[in-house]
């Protein structure tokens, strides 16, 4: 050999003929698995031959392996995979590294759905109008936490905000109008609502109609809001995706290596088929949602062979024919502390015009305080490092961080954003935990809450419309009304199946009473005399009726 430098372990040759070497093979047992349930686990066999270093195991978002490494040498071990998601359905991918030897897994894994529990039979709040209440007792364990609120927020003027958030920041701030609900992104100078669109009609919530209506949140161990309106599922959100009101911050924390949630773009994203764009990423708030103004996405990214295809970065690209309306803009808001400084960095590249012109930077926007504000430009179509110190003020509460590509004009041609590796060094902040609401004039029937874990309610009871349709209903002998009779101020219910479960409603919409195993001809108290609305379910069958109680 001739030799410039290298280090050279060993030379050998065999002149009797011409030999491959010794095979070296990393294999699984499986290709794929599909674990049914949260929590649930299922094994695997690895085996290995001839490797040279350690078989390390790593996972994708939603799922746990074990163990996480595995000796030279060992010719077999059994691997254990746990689903650790409530997501209804999520994939992923065991991976399997030995030097330069790869092998992958495939997951799917399938969410349970979560226990049912009526929670409003002891609340902590009993009905008014109160502009806002918190409460004592909050104290939610590890398997996460409920709220429930009834409320009537029937006309423009009105809106209510319930909100809990526990000492370690899983928590939430909602809106609910007379035609909209959601979840707050942050406060104050910077604000980004997520709506929920209504699944019964592809948009709209009536709350118009007059009447009460129920919002349960059920906040999970994995860190989601599963959220229910009259016992029906509206939508899922990721805490990780919803920053904390600033106010919430009490005292400076502990310093940290990296106060940005999933820095690395290795978390969840959700992806819409319809306009083959990213629409929410772990941690980060995605603006706009539009592929005519940008698109967003999660995309492998090979660095070098640690930072190989497994991989992941964050991509912005302009919509080529139009200018659009805004720069594209993945940001999030972080809680920090006043009179300090934050040191930030990041791996980026792109967002260049043909003509030289860079269009793509990393921004940090005090929230509190609008000049006090940090522009880094991506000067290079090649990887680098851009970093920033950013000092805080004395009233400074949150900053936001944002990869940006602005637009340009129709036709130009400009490189993909990218961004990896995002760090901001420094004090975090501690909250102090809550629960409660803000009030703008809706009229509260209850609110109540449980610590012992995240719950989806009972069975729906009647919409609104179906109390209003019942009591316009004029025709007692209709197909599927009930035989209810009233006297003495009680109801009882006939020609029913044993078990059924039996709701009283008032003409408003309101929940008098309910019975979840009822006994054909058991007497239900009613509060006063006046017309009622009674229902029977039977698994998936309803009857309904109404009767007056004079």
């Amino acid at each position: 050999f001739e030799n410039n430098g290298a280090d050279i372990a060993y030379f050998a040759y065999d002149a009797t003929g011409a030999y491959a070497p010794a095979f070296a093979q990393l294999s699984t047992s499986v290709d794929e698995l599909t674990i049914d349930g949260t929590g649930s686990k299922l094994t695997f066999i690895v085996k290995a031959e001839n490797l040279a270093g350690d078989i390390s195991l790593t996972t994708t978002s939603g799922f746990a392996v074990s163990p996480t490494t595995i000796k030279a040498g060992t010719a077999e071990q059994k691997i254990t995979v746990v689903n650790t998601s409530t997501q209804a359905e999520h994939t992923g991918k065991v991976i399997l590294r030995s030097g330069d030897v790869r092998s992958y897994v495939a997951l799917t894994g399938l969410g349970t759905s979560l226990p049912v529990k009526d929670i409003s039979q002891n609340p902590v709040y009993t009905g008014g109008d109160d502009m806002k209440q918190t409460f004592d007792g909050f104290n939610p364990g590890s398997d996460g936490y409920s709220v429930e609120v009834r409320a009537k927020v029937s006309d423009a003027s009105k809106s209510l905000y319930p909100f809990a958030v526990t000492e370690d920041k899983v928590g939430f701030h909602s809106y609910i109008t007379s035609e909209t609900m959601g979840m707050h992104n942050g406060a104050n100078t910077y604000i980004s609502n997520e709506g929920i669109s209504n699944p019964a009609n592809g948009g709209t919530f009536y709350n118009t109609d007059g009447l009460y209506h129920t919002y349960r949140y059920a906040v999970t161990a994995d860190k989601r809001i599963f959220i229910y309106r009259d016992g029906l599922p509206v939508d899922t959100f990721r805490v990780a995706d919803l920053a904390l009101q600033p106010d919430w911050s009490v005292e400076t924390g502990r310093a940290f290596r990296n106060l940005l949630k999933n820095a690395d773009f290795e978390g969840e994203w959700d992806f819409s088929k319809s306009r083959n764009i990213v629409t929410r990423i772990e941690g980060w708030d995605v603006y706009p949602y539009d592929q005519y103004n940008s698109t967003q996405q999660i995309v492998a990214e090979e660095r070098n062979n640690e930072v190989d295809q497994n991989n992941h970065v964050l991509s912005v690209d302009r919509y080529k024919w139009s200018d659009g309306w805004s720069a594209g803009e993945i940001s999030q808001i972080v809680d920090v502390a006043p009179n300090e400084v934050y040191s930030f960095s990041a791996l980026a590249k792109g967002g260049i015009k043909s003509d030289g012109s860079q269009l793509g930077s990393l921004r940090i926007q005090d929230l509190q305080n609008a000049t006090n504000k940090v522009t880094i430009p991506v000067t290079s179509d090649n990887w680098q490092t851009y970093a920033a110190d950013f000092e805080t003020f004395a009233n400074t509460k949150q900053i936001r961080i944002i990869c940006a590509l602005e637009r340009d004009k129709w036709g130009a041609s400009i490189s993909a954003l990218k961004v990896d590796d995002v760090c901001l060094r420094g004090y975090s902040r501690n909250v102090a935990q809550q629960i409660g609401f803000d009030n703008d004039g809706a009229d509260i029937a209850y609110f109540a809450f449980d610590n012992e874990g995240a719950f989806a309610p009972m069975l729906p009871g009647l919409t609104a419309k179906e109390v209003t349709d019942a009591i316009e209903n004029t025709d007692a002998d209709a197909a599927g009304a009930l035989n209810v009779v009233a006297a003495e101020g009680m109801i009882k219910v006939y020609g029913i199946a044993e078990g059924c479960r039996v709701v009283v409603y008032a003409t408003d919409g309101t929940l008098m009473a309910q019975v979840n195993n009822y006994c054909q001809g058991m007497g239900i108290a009613l509060p006063g005399k006046g017309l009622y609305v009674v229902a029977a379910f039977d698994g998936k069958n309803k009857k309904v009726a109404k009767v007056v109680n004079r």
